[in-house]
């Protein structure tokens, strides 16, 4: 059995569509545990309905705690064989449960991966995927999977959704709560644990791009918790005694300095304590690593680097080019 577990909130216009989406399953397999966080709309009676209609669904209702205590509670009360998190306001595919589970079964991987297609709000054209006959699944062991994270930054490895993982990972499962980019704080972490991740190229995800949402909110201090996870990955790969993932890892945590440096500086010019902050966090991880970090990076990093280093003024012209043709940086 595979447990879906669904954090509610704010998501009334959506939230049909993402359970009907889940229901219609080619596996049908499962428990689908829907975790009102408090929803301050009809979201809570929503779940009630679809709860006592289908027994294989359950509804929690709890006081607000944010994206990852929703989650956590959902994992607390999850008892199939295999756990996935999907977003309330997103959909997938009808096969989404049935190739994750394949794959992972197949290939006796711990966590197995699909990729995902973004859709905008109120917009009909969407991001698409590839074909399915030119789709392929690829094999890694868990270090394989988590350098994917820290060395290219792959944004189908780093987030909860689109995974299906198996309960003796459970225990690492728990998100931090309180915290924005609460991804970046955990899946390394589960990959790295991983015996083996399957990772298929089909698109059996649809991620919704709304305004509203948590992560299209603009920046704000909370959005620096991306930073914070980033240099735990830092001191983790050292625990591990694994140098070269180290490395990539403190160079990702030493460029994202450089976007938040400038983001702080665009949207939060009354912060330029916190702006000071940042460049000096920069030199005291740049400056012992220098070697280290310029040899893995690309030559995008190293320009944006060594531009960062003389001049920040030149980099934030830049990064307002590079922002506009990467938005999901």
């Amino acid at each position: 059995m595979i447990s879906i577990i669904v954090p509610v909130y704010g998501v009334e216009e959506y939230l049909d569509r993402c359970i009907r989406s889940i229901l219609g399953q080619t596996f049908q397999d499962f428990e689908l545990i829907l975790v009102d966080d408090g929803s301050p709309d009809r979201c809570g009676e929503i779940c009630d309905r679809y709860a006592r209609g289908d027994a294989r669904i359950r509804t929690v209702h709890q006081k607000n705690r944010g994206l990852s205590g929703a989650r956590n509670t959902g994992l607390s009360l999850a008892e199939g064989e295999y756990i996935t998190y999907i977003d309330s306001d997103d959909r997938v595919d009808p096969k989404y449960l049935e190739v994750l589970y394949h794959n992972a079964v197949h290939f006796q991987a711990q966590v197995s991966v699909c990729d995902y297609c973004l859709e905008w709000e109120n917009k009909k054209e969407q991001r698409k995927g590839r074909d399915e006959k030119d789709c392929h699944t690829w094999v890694y062991t868990g270090r394989q999977a988590a350098e994917q994270i820290v060395k290219e930054s792959r944004r189908t490895m780093i987030t909860a959704w689109g995974k299906l993982y198996h309960r003796d990972l459970k225990s690492l499962l728990v998100y931090p709560e309180g915290k924005t980019h609460e991804d970046e704080f955990v899946t390394y972490r589960v990959f790295y644990s991983a015996g083996r991740v399957a990772v298929s190229e089909r698109t059996l995800y649809h991620y919704l791009q709304r305004g509203g949402s948590i992560m299209n909110d603009g920046f704000q201090v909370k959005r620096l918790d991306k930073i914070r996870a980033l240099k735990a990955a830092v001191s983790f790969f050292r625990e591990k005694k694994d140098p070269e993932l180290e490395q990539y890892a403190r160079k990702r945590y030493l460029t994202n300095l450089q976007i938040a440096w400038y983001r702080t500086a665009k949207f939060l010019p009354g912060r330029k304590e916190l702006g000071a902050l940042l460049r000096a966090e920069w030199k005291k991880t740049y400056r012992p690593y220098k070697k280290e970090i310029m040899k893995c990076a690309g030559f995008t990093d190293k320009l944006s680097i060594i531009v960062f280093s003389v001049s920040p003024p030149a980099y934030r012209i830049m990064a307002e080019v590079y922002l506009k043709l990467f938005p999901e940086v």
